[in-house]
Formats: structure tokens, sequence, C-alpha cells
């Protein structure tokens, strides 16, 4: 899982080297986040201050990413000319910075210190520190079933918690899809394929619609970054809707994903 993480972030990021591509930037990103996430839902099969530290590192290098994302998101609805190209100026700044950034030495270590962990860490040696022997399928589902209980304990009521809270849930959805991808080859069988190609659309959904909250909560703080605050077209590209619209419309896509059945449970009958 970590390789294949790995490996979709060196690829995205030689074409973000060389062309500056919108969308290798947001997959190198997604790469990263994914990597992150591996870290934390194996935990407790890993040993050592080297896991943790890796992790913090990367999300060191995905913050760098982050903010060129961030104009990328609001260039995409910037027809104003004059704003359009304050930002694309703000852009390309922003991107020189991702570029020395993946150039220099803080990431080339990184890069390597995290091949040679892989392959070669103190994980690979010792039994996992775990209070009993279980099956990797009983692991995943376990995973699932945790992620599962934390997504629905903090989105049951997104419409009385503050923007904060709401990306914590929106980074929750997150996990919990990456989650099921990882493990989504050990539920192969025709039920399990079809439960899972559900429940992976519920959580498209979900993101979609806890992706357009934070668009929504986070443009002002972007413009106001590169004194954009009073720009007369910022409404443009920071406008998404009623908020309160998109506030239920999350609730929905979350209470599909609740109802969703688990594919890692059908052996249950859950």
């Amino acid at each position: 899982m970590a390789a294949t993480c790995f490996r979709q972030f060196r690829l995205n990021e030689d074409v973000l080297i060389e062309r500056r591509n919108g969308e290798a930037l947001h997959q190198a990103r997604v790469a990263l986040r994914r990597l992150r996430s591996a870290f934390t839902l194996f935990k407790t099969l890993l040993i050592g201050d080297e896991p943790q530290r890796l992790k913090e590192e990367l999300r060191w290098l995905a913050g760098i990413l982050g903010e060129a994302r961030n104009l990328d998101v609001l260039l995409q609805k910037a027809a104003d000319g004059d704003l359009h190209e304050r930002l694309r100026q703000a852009r390309e700044a922003a991107c020189d910075e991702v570029i020395q950034t993946l150039g220099s030495a803080r990431t080339r270590a990184l890069m390597l210190d995290f091949s040679e962990w892989l392959y070669c860490g103190d994980y690979l040696l010792v039994e996992a520190a775990a209070p009993e022997q279980i099956s990797t399928g009983d692991f995943a589902s376990m995973a699932l079933d945790k992620l599962r209980k934390r997504l629905k304990r903090h989105g049951q009521a997104l419409a009385e918690i503050d923007d904060e809270h709401r990306h914590e849930v929106r980074k929750d959805a997150k996990k919990t899809r990456y989650a099921a991808e990882f493990f989504s080859s050990l539920f192969q069988d025709e039920r399990g394929i079809r439960r899972y190609k559900r429940f992976i659309a519920a959580m498209e959904e979900l993101q979609d619609e806890l992706g357009a909250l934070n668009d929504l909560a986070t443009g002002p703080d972007v413009l106001a970054r590169y004194g954009l605050a009073d720009h007369p077209a910022r409404d443009v590209v920071i406008a998404q809707g009623d908020k309160a619209s998109l506030i239920r419309k999350a609730q929905v896509s979350i209470d599909g994903v609740l109802d969703a059945k688990r594919f890692w449970r059908f052996r249950e009958g859950g």
C-alpha cells in the first residue's frame, strides 16, 4: 500500500516539475495524504520513532503543495480578467516554491529515508505489537468499523458545529475512503464487490459536498493572504451557494454513507 502511494507521488512529481500541471499537483498531494493515512491506519503494527518522523515530514511537504492547490481551486472560478491574472501570478509564485521544495535537500532526504524505512525498517523484523494475532481480514474489518464510527460520531450534526470541526469531518471521510480502497482486495466476492462500489460512490458524493463547504470556508482566507480580500470580483470565486443548503446536502451524504451496507461485514450479515 505504501509503495503504491509513493509511486503515485513520484510519477506526479515528475509531471509537476516539468509542466507545473494542476492535476499532477492535486494527485501528488492526494498521494501524500493517502500515505499519511496508511501510517495512521497501521500505527499499531509499526515500531520505533521513525514512522512518526516520516509522517510529520510528509505533512510538511503536503502543506507546501497545499498552498498552490488552493490557488488552483480559485483560478478555476475566476472569470474576471484582473482577478484571474493576480491569482495566476500568485499561483506561479507558489509553484516556484513547490518546485524549489521538491528539489531541496530536505525533500531528497525524505524520499531516501522513506524508501530505506519501507524496505529495511525495523517493523519487518519483529512481530506486530498487537494484543493477539488476528487475520488481515479481521484487522481490516476492525479498522473500517472504527473509522466509520468516528465519521458517524463527528458528522451527526453538521449544522451545529463550526467550519473547523466540519473540516475535521472532511478529513474523517478521506481517511475512511482511503482505508476502504486499501482493503478492497480482501473482499472480492460478488457481494463484496457490489457493496464496495456502492460504498465508494456514497463516499465520493460526501467528499464532493464537504469539499464545497471547505472551499466556501477557506476561499476568503486565501484571497486575504494575497491582498485580494476586497477585490470587486471576490464573490465569484468564493460563492458556492447557500451555506445552510450545502450543510444540509452534506448531512444527507453522510447519512447515505452510514446507510450503505458495509462491504467488509457481509459474512456476519451486516
